[in-house]
């Protein structure tokens, strides 16, 4: 089971930093670097939904001897340069990895392109344009748990449609004991095999342990500008998102 950390360059999204272990407060936030040290992880899969954390995580991992895989997480559209209400409802997340140096290069000109050009919302690509930036000698294509064209299409209503011709996506496999996860893990395992594609199981992690869960909420509602009785934040009734509960079910499949 691969552990996603996702950090505090996914604004909004995490309360773990990139921070060194040395740079570290008492009583401050958690570092994804210190729980890897902790942890003995030899390596740390990040998935962030922009570029501006690679090169701290890149510096403090590698300065302590661990192996950074990370993952951009990017709105994919229909097309790029259709910006209405209508098109929103075609898109969906993608999560793409780099597998080497020149697979960072391109996600830096997949998300420059994403944020100048796509814009509407969030930075947005459309597979069209994916393709011509795409090498599977550099870069991997994943299809997350949440907020994928499975997760929207049947939970939301939507018309995604992806469009795979130029390389073969793995699907992640979650389980947080949310009460659409058994749907969605069924549905996923469908297209899987479906289409003949590869799955991995999977755990986001956007906080230590699970009493930090209401850490996490508060700084949620801050960025939601709403509040703990009214946190207006849809699918926020676990607390497994955590690193706590990535041990306890990795243990259990050893």
């Amino acid at each position: 089971m691969i552990p996603l950390f996702k950090s505090q360059y996914s604004l909004g999204r995490s309360i773990l930093t990139l921070d060194s272990p040395e740079n570290l407060i008492e009583d401050g936030p958690d570092s994804i670097v210190d729980l890897a040290l902790k942890n003995e992880l030899a390596e740390v899969y990040l998935v962030d939904d922009s570029m501006s954390g690679f090169l701290e995580a890149y510096k403090n991992l590698s300065e302590n001897n661990i192996k950074l895989i990370f993952g951009l997480r990017l709105t994919i559209c229909s097309d790029m340069y259709e910006k209405n209400e209508e098109e929103r409802k075609k898109s969906s997340k993608y999560i793409l990895f780099a597998k080497n140096e020149n697979g960072y290069k391109r996600l830096i000109k997949i998300s420059t392109k994403a944020a100048r050009e796509g814009f509407y919302y969030t930075p947005r690509i459309d597979f069209k344009n994916l393709k011509k930036l795409w090498s599977d000698k550099d870069l991997m294509l994943c299809v997350p748990f949440y907020d994928s064209f499975l997760f929207r299409n049947t939970l939301e209503n939507t018309i995604c449609v992806p469009e795979f011709t130029f390389t073969k996506p793995t699907l992640f496999l979650e389980d947080n004991n949310i009460p659409f996860d058994d749907l969605l893990k069924d549905r996923a395992i469908a297209y899987a095999e479906q289409n003949s594609l590869q799955i991995e199981k999977c755990k986001s992690i956007f906080y230590s342990k699970r009493k930090d869960f209401k850490s996490y909420i508060t700084f949620r509602c801050i960025d939601n500008r709403s509040s703990l009785n009214k946190p207006n934040l849809e699918h926020m009734c676990s607390d497994e998102f955590c690193l706590e509960s990535w041990k306890e079910n990795y243990a259990n499949t050893q």
